[in-house]
C-alpha cells in the first residue's frame, strides 16, 4: 500500500511541478535571476549573512550565470542540473542569502528532472563525490526526534518527525528512506523538504566538524503534522534538528575500507 500511495503521489507531483520547468515557463519567469546578478554587482553587502565577513559575491554570480545558462537551454542536460544542485547544496547556509535562494530554485528543478521519475520512497546519494574527504559512519543505530513548533495567534509553525539512523557498511552511499504509510501521520506532500532538510543537515555537520558522514541509512518512520500550522519550512527545520539530535553523542568510525 505504501508503494502504491507513493507512486500515485510521485505522478501527481511530477505533473504539477513539471509545468514550472518547461522551457517556456523557465524563460518567462527568469527576471528574478537577472535582478539577483545585477544587485550582486551593485550592492553585494545586501546578500551577506550578518555574522560573516566574506560575502562570496563572485562565486554567487558565477552559479547564477550557470543557472541562467541552463534556463536558457531548451533541453538542458539533467546531469548538469544535478551537478549544479550538488554544488549549491554543499555551500548552502555558509555563503550568502542569494546563494540559498538560487539553491531553493535548483532543488525543485532537480526533483522535477532527476528524482520524480524513479522515486519510490528512497534516495541513494553519493554525497562525497571526490576522494579528498575522510569519510566516517555511525557505529550503532541512532534514534532521534526533531520538533519545530511555534504557537502564534496569527500564523504558527508545526514540524515534527522521527528518524532512525543505521550503519550501512556495504558501500559509502547514504540512503534516505520514507517509511510512513499513513497520511494522518505526516502527509507525503512534505517528503521533498524533509529529504532536503536531512541533506542540509549532513552538509551542516561537515562544515561545523569537518567530518564527512557516509555509509548509513536514514529512515523517517514517524512524526505528526498540524492541518493549519504545518508548512514546508517547518519540516525542513524539524528534519535538520532531528539529524542534529541523532548525531549529538554519536560514536563515529572512519571508513578505512574505502
Amino acid at each position: 500500500m505504501l508503494q502504491t500511495k507513493l507512486m500515485s503521489y510521485m505522478n501527481d507531483k511530477k505533473l504539477s511541478h513539471a509545468q514550472y520547468y518547461t522551457y517556456e515557463a523557465r524563460t518567462k519567469n527568469v527576471e528574478w535571476l537577472h535582478r539577483t546578478i545585477e544587485l550582486l554587482h551593485q550592492q553585494p553587502e545586501l546578500s551577506a549573512y550578518e555574522d560573516t565577513e566574506e560575502s562570496f559575491t563572485n562565486e554567487t554570480i558565477e552559479v547564477a550565470k550557470k543557472l541562467l545558462e541552463l534556463i536558457d537551454t531548451k533541453q538542458p542536460n539533467s546531469q548538469d542540473i544535478s551537478e549544479l544542485y550538488h554544488l549549491l547544496k554543499f555551500y548552502k547556509g555558509v555563503r550568502n542569502y542569494d546563494w540559498d535562494h538560487i539553491c531553493s530554485y535548483v532543488e525543485k528543478w532537480h526533483w522535477a528532472t532527476n528524482i520524480w521519475d524513479s522515486f519510490a520512497g528512497m534516495l541513494e546519494l553519493d554525497v562525497w563525490k571526490t576522494p579528498k574527504f575522510n569519510l566516517y559512519s555511525i557505529s550503532t543505530v541512532l534514534i532521534a526526534e526533531g520538533k519545530f513548533i511555534r504557537q502564534s495567534s496569527s500564523v504558527g509553525s508545526y514540524g515534527h518527525l522521527c528518524l532512525q539512523l543505521e550503519p550501512k557498511p556495504d558501500n559509502k552511499n547514504i540512503q534516505i528512506i520514507w517509511q510512513i504509510n499513513d497520511e494522518r501521520t505526516i502527509t507525503s506532500d512534505y517528503i521533498p523538504v524533509i529529504f532536503e532538510g536531512i541533506i542540509d543537515g549532513i552538509f551542516d555537520y561537515f562544515h561545523k566538524s569537518n567530518i564527512a558522514l557516509a555509509a548509513m541509512k536514514i529512515i523517517i518512520n514517524n512524526g505528526s503534522y498540524h492541518e493549519v500550522d504545518s508548512r514546508e519550512i517547518d519540516y525542513r527545520i524539524a528534519a535538520n534538528i532531528a539529524l542534529r539530535n541523532a548525531l549529538k553523542n554519536a560514536e563515529l568510525s572512519p571508513l578505512k575500507f574505502l
